[in-house]
């Protein structure tokens, strides 16, 4: 395997058990709310929003601070819920941020690869929600710096957010970067256009459907700990 001199790894579902923070908050959020469909229904039916409101976010038609309500905008005049749409946003928010659960071997790769080069988190995501989670995790002391697109104002696989991480390490030599995430078309194919080597969490086995070939294929970080090749 190369030697790296920086590696941008992704936060959710690469690090982080985002399907856990994510259920606890919607449990959290929604167990109060008046609902005229059973809980299971809303809780798909919010899942298939958020992830229209988050591909807008990747295509760049909606930005994370308007999404903050939006989706639960859109939820609740699916169903004509009278419930506001902004102090629910929040109050999921609030809850998400708590969510800092590991994936397994997450924490071995941060020890052992920090050591080796430095790691920036460089994530899709809202800013107050990542910092905070990144902020209460035990691999915190293994990140170097965090790029979040809302911060950013663009979103992987725009160039602008590996601009954003190379400035922060002070770097302009894209030959020994990597970057490792479970998303084909924010994590790889944002790495492949930009030059740089990229490993793909892939847990699934799911066919790549880009054009290119990732650097690396892997099923889980756990895999990376100990090199790839």
């Amino acid at each position: 395997m190369k030697e790296y001199e920086l590696i941008l790894v992704d936060a959710d579902e690469t690090l982080f058990d985002f399907a856990a923070a994510e259920r606890s908050a919607v449990e959290r959020t929604f167990s109060g709310l008046d609902a005229p469909v059973p809980y299971d229904e809303l809780v798909a039916s919010y899942h298939a929003v958020n992830v229209q409101v988050w591909k807008e976010v990747e295509e760049g038609t909606m930005d994370t601070r308007r999404l903050r309500a939006e989706r639960f905008r859109r939820l609740f005049d699916r169903y004509g819920m009278d419930h506001s749409a902004e102090e629910v946003g929040e109050r999921f928010i609030a809850a998400l941020s708590e969510g800092h659960t590991l994936l397994e071997g997450a924490e071995e790769f941060c020890r052992r690869w920090s050591a080796l080069a430095p790691i920036l988190i460089v994530t899709n995501g809202i800013a107050d929600v990542q910092r905070s989670r990144v902020g209460r995790s035990v691999v915190r002391p293994f990140i170097r710096d965090i790029v979040i697109s809302e911060e950013v104002g663009a979103s992987k696989p725009h160039p602008a957010m590996f601009d954003a991480a190379f400035r922060l390490a002070g770097r302009t030599d894209r030959s020994r970067v990597l970057m490792i995430g479970d998303s084909l078309t924010s994590d790889i194919l944002g790495g492949i256009r930009y030059g740089i080597d990229t490993c793909w969490i892939n847990p699934r086995g799911v066919p790549n459907t880009l054009p290119e070939e990732p650097t690396y294929m892997v099923r889980s970080i756990a895999e990376i700990s100990h090199g790839i090749t």
